[in-house]
């Protein structure tokens, strides 16, 4: 039984901390006041009444004290001293914009300088962070907190794909039976080839196609054989590999024996598929009518009204533009002091990606690459980055670095990860 707190006792205070990975390292404050001896310490601070959560006051205070945006957290450490409990959760930073500053502590002078450093973690212990124990922390786990990061967040590296395996049944009119979605979380309200689901751990192909044909239809499937292979890309995503079967018995009728995901059936010609088909189930049964054997689908650079649609099919909550303006093999980063960033903006509700676009790029531009990151209020959202050739002079804030710089610049690792991917870094 936990203890009990009585009306004598003072109440605990409680604040969120964030061990904010950037690259390789994380950014820490090194604090400097008038008589105290320097010292380190994360962004973070108090859990406030108004705080919908500890994430959401992790969230609030990367805002307010480095203007800056993560992927998702997860809660590694605690702290307990007397009349304070302190909660660290990791997440890599997105992006940083110095000038959205709005932490009280940053605009007093008598609060003393809140420089900005980035340390390697397992060096923790060479500084006089507080609290101390933070540093036996963060130098015990220095590689197992990426990992883990990596392995809850997309990083770069091994392609791992997930596979999916998809299902054509046809009736005696040759039509293709499919389902429109509901409840899921993507793509509600499109058609999709039923069934379909991802192969799981220690399974084949054949025993995923079996058991997704029984879960979501009630019926047995035999003599399955792989029609066509698909390596596909959502637009500003993520890829997959698509199995394509067909079977040659079908023991039962089919029905929606999952009518919380799918709202109908429908058995539809070919040819003819409902225009709300989605484009990768659409590809795929015309890839077995046309072409059995193996296709790319959504691997050639996609315009802003195919990434826009990917976007609201997925649910994201927000969507937000970088722009890598180059000129003569330099990039162009906005700089605030401390740190520099790729020029960025929000897309405001009720306007397009292409016109957001054509705002920061002022011409015509090319994706780039994309990444997801975690909004203010919580909510998931993607970060679509265009290039395209400088126009004009650079502004007041901005200046020119080499191509061959950006790797040892102030940018943050993902935003260095955008532009070496984009020149073939």
């Amino acid at each position: 039984m936990g203890m009990q707190q009585d009306e004598h006792m003072h109440p605990v205070r409680h604040s969120v901390r964030a061990i904010l990975f950037d690259g390789d390292e994380i950014i820490l404050f090194r604090r400097i006041r008038p008589g105290v001896e320097p010292y380190w310490i994360t962004p973070g601070g108090g859990v406030e009444p108004s705080d919908a959560g500890p994430e959401a006051t992790l969230r609030r205070e990367l805002d307010e004290e480095l203007g800056a945006v993560a992927g998702p957290a997860l809660r590694v450490f605690s702290v307990a001293e007397p009349g304070r409990l302190s909660a660290f959760y990791a997440c890599r930073l997105v992006s940083m914009d110095l000038t959205r500053r709005s932490g009280p502590e940053f605009l007093d002078p008598a609060a003393g300088v809140h420089e900005i450093v980035r340390v390697r973690p397992e060096k923790a212990a060479d500084l006089n962070l507080v609290p101390p124990e933070l540093a036996g922390f963060l130098t015990e786990n220095a590689e197992t907190l990426p990992a883990l990061l990596d392995a809850a967040t997309y990083a770069p590296g091994r392609y791992r794909p997930v596979v999916d395996v998809h299902l054509l049944l046809f009736d005696d009119a040759g039509r293709v039976l499919l389902g429109r979605r509901q409840g899921t979380g993507y793509a509600d309200g499109e058609w999709q080839i039923m069934p379909s689901g991802h192969l799981e751990e220690g399974e084949s192909v054949i025993e995923a196609t079996a058991r997704e044909a029984r879960e979501e239809l009630g019926v047995e499937v035999s003599g399955l054989t792989v029609a066509h292979v698909m390596h596909h890309r959502n637009p500003g995503g993520t890829a997959r590999i698509g199995m394509f079967l067909v079977a040659e018995t079908v023991h039962g009728t089919p029905v929606n024996a999952e009518p919380h995901k799918c709202a109908e059936l429908g058995w539809f010609p070919v040819d003819d598929l409902p225009s709300a088909t989605v484009p990768y189930a659409r590809a795929g049964v015309e890839a077995v009518r046309d072409a059995p054997g193996f296709s790319l689908h959504g691997w050639a650079l996609p315009v802003a009204a195919h990434l826009e649609a990917e976007a609201v099919r997925a649910g994201f909550a927000e969507t937000s533009v970088t722009l890598i303006a180059h000129r003569a093999g330099h990039v162009l980063v906005l700089s605030d002091g401390e740190a520099d960033r790729l020029p960025s903006l929000v897309v405001r509700h009720g306007r397009s990606l292409a016109d957001a676009v054509a705002e920061l790029a002022q011409g015509d531009a090319e994706f780039a690459g994309a990444d997801d990151y975690v909004t203010l209020d919580g909510r998931l959202g993607r970060r679509f980055a265009f290039a395209a050739p400088l126009a004009g002079d650079p502004p007041a804030t901005g200046r020119l670095i080499p191509l061959s710089s950006v790797g040892t610049s102030r940018l943050p690792r993902a935003e260095q990860m955008l532009i070496e991917s984009w020149f073939g870094g």
